[in-house]
């Protein structure tokens, strides 16, 4: 009987210790951006939300100082404007580097990326996003690798 009582309080034991692990999982979110931003290593892991309603570009600054295994995803929140095109910019020397899809209503297109920039052009449609992880931190040759991406047009790879 001692034994049960040893084994039941274990089991209370471990599930009250990982209940957070138990309950229900939610993305960490940071608001939609609509200006030029620096994000810092407190956004790793989070969904960067994107508002490119406005008329205007804009570009999201990767942190300069990454670790290893440091994910990001970007999501449109809303349309982008016919004249706004938004960006996040990897840093001097470093690259984004992956393949990046286009789901066209006549085509798929997939294209090899590997540029310092990464963005939404003009009138890019909600939804549309692309998911990095850092896989290289050296010091003037970081490299983020593209996990995944979608976008109803080609992305770009610098503001025109």
């Amino acid at each position: 009987m001692g034994t049960k009582r040893v084994g039941w309080a274990r089991i209370r034991s471990l599930i009250n210790e990982n209940a957070n692990q138990l309950g229900p999982r939610y993305a960490h979110v940071r608001s939609a951006l609509t200006a030029n931003t620096t994000l810092t290593a407190a956004d790793y892991g989070k969904v960067i939300l994107l508002n490119g309603a406005a008329a205007a570009n804009f570009t999201i600054t990767l942190p300069t100082d990454p670790t290893v295994g440091a994910e990001l995803t970007f999501c449109l929140a809303v349309n982008n404007n016919a004249a706004a095109q938004v960006v996040v910019d990897s840093g001097t020397d470093n690259k984004i580097e992956g393949f990046a899809i286009a789901l066209l209503a006549s085509s798929n297109t997939t294209a090899y990326h590997s540029h310092k920039i990464l963005g939404f052009d003009d009138a890019a449609k909600r939804g549309s996003m692309f998911h990095i992880v850092c896989v290289d931190a050296t010091v003037g040759a970081r490299r983020w690798l593209i996990l995944d991406s979608k976008c109803d047009i080609a992305f770009i790879n610098a503001i025109v």
